[in-house]
């Protein structure tokens, strides 16, 4: 899925370095004199419509479901599930591995 709010720009005073950041900001950035932020490494373009949308990952359902729910109820329903090494993972992980199973 892409969402075309958030747009890829690089810093063409560091190697051409990656920055995601806001369609509205990367017009800021590139329309700044210093010239440093560029939309498209290949051509060197300062249009922001030249900006890659971001690709993200579609939630399903039970994702949203379990981003929602809070840390302990994470970790009982990982015990429950008999996830390895539970204790260990933060909330992301988690609701990874919960979404797995």
């Amino acid at each position: 899925m892409k969402n075309d709010s958030i747009v890829t720009i690089y810093d063409s005073e560091n190697s051409m370095a990656p920055h995601d950041c806001h369609r509205i900001d990367a017009r800021e950035f590139l329309g700044h004199p210093s010239g440093r932020w560029v939309s498209n490494p290949d051509t060197k373009s300062k249009e922001a419509k030249d900006a890659k949308s971001l690709e993200t990952k579609e939630d399903s359902g039970k994702a949203i479901q379990l981003k929602e729910t809070d840390f302990k109820a994470l970790q009982a329903m990982a015990a429950k599930a008999g996830i390895p090494d539970y204790q260990k993972m933060n909330k992301a992980a988690l609701v990874a591995a919960l979404e797995a199973v």
